[in-house]
């Protein structure tokens, strides 16, 4: 007869075992063996979930396990950031990181900031880069750049521009292009998250907006919105005609990006293999074409790749 301590022993290893703690090397071999969570630190219809939903769909079909999207949107990405950053170091858990959240947040937020980027996540690629978009309303009677410039001088205080939240990238470009213009008065106002401030753009509450590529060539083609400049060091073969602004000021070679993070303490053979099958969705040719019809660039990086990039950019910002 099995005595009542050793039952209750053997019941918490059975619950060990059925809870997933196995040894890593049998957890490795074994993954995918579940549903993966992909967490998209902003709102619904922002790039960051045209991306993620994207390679969600894309992976799913590659690793033969559902691979879902969870919106967690708040205060410019950092809440559903830090939300993964405390999940179990498996692999069941992504998140599509941003200059934002791991490369400005840092910097904005300083020890307030709910995770430390390379204390608490391991990178796992970077998947795609973009150019961002000045872009204004059409009633605006600014044709270009200059003219904008020269407006914005005469009505001191009287334009406005909108950004997915204070501190946002979208937020931060905007600064470094009143600065590089001579400090330009123009007023911010910040919304939550990046499709409410297209949208206020788009109603004309708010005159310009810097934003990324992806999700705004549609618009701009449909001459909803007048694109002004672009914030890499050459011109955008989809938006022909309108000047880079890197080529004037270098400092404003600005570009976004999109990569998957995993919380700090995932087995490297789990970052390796996933971070190989996202670089081959992103380069194959279906998703590298529609991946630049919208606006991004096919990136796809190794793990260490990502995290020297990330390097960079936090010196930068």
């Amino acid at each position: 007869m099995i005595s009542t301590s050793r039952r209750r022993a053997l019941g918490w290893i059975g619950a060990l075992a059925a809870s997933g703690t196995r040894p890593a090397a049998a957890q490795t071999a074994a993954f995918p063996s579940r549903p993966i969570k992909i967490v998209v630190p902003h709102a619904p219809g922002g790039n960051s979930d045209t991306f993620g939903r994207i390679l969600a769909q894309k992976m799913t079909d590659r690793i033969g396990q559902q691979v879902v999207v969870e919106n967690r949107p708040g205060a410019g990405g950092t809440v559903g950031s830090a939300l993964v950053s405390k999940s179990p170091p498996d692999g069941y858990m992504l998140v599509v990181a941003d200059n934002g959240t791991h490369a400005i947040a840092p910097t904005l937020y300083g020890a307030k900031l709910p995770y430390d980027v390379f204390k608490d996540f391991t990178p796992v690629t970077l998947a795609a880069s973009f150019p961002t978009v000045i872009i204004i309303h059409p009633s605006v009677p600014a044709q270009n750049a200059q003219e904008f410039v020269a407006l914005a001088r005469s009505q001191p205080g009287k334009l406005t521009y909108s950004s997915a939240g204070t501190g946002n990238g979208s937020h931060l470009t905007v600064e470094m292009f009143r600065a590089a213009a001579g400090g330009l008065d123009i007023v911010h106002v910040p919304y939550k998250g990046g499709a409410p401030a297209v949208q206020a753009l788009l109603a004309g509450e708010v005159q310009l907006m810097f934003d990324a590529s992806v999700g705004i060539l549609p618009l701009v083609r449909a001459g909803k919105l007048r694109p002004l400049l672009v914030t890499g060091t050459k011109p955008m073969e989809s938006l022909p005609g309108v000047p880079a602004l890197g080529v004037r000021f270098p400092d404003m070679h600005i570009e976004a990006w999109h990569g998957l993070m995993t919380p700090a303490g995932t087995p490297k053979a789990i970052i390796d293999k996933v971070s190989a099958d996202v670089r081959a969705i992103v380069l194959s040719p279906a998703v590298a074409s529609k991946f630049r019809d919208l606006g991004f660039q096919p990136t796809g990086t190794t793990a260490e790749q990502f995290g020297e990039i990330i390097r960079r950019d936090l010196s930068k910002w």
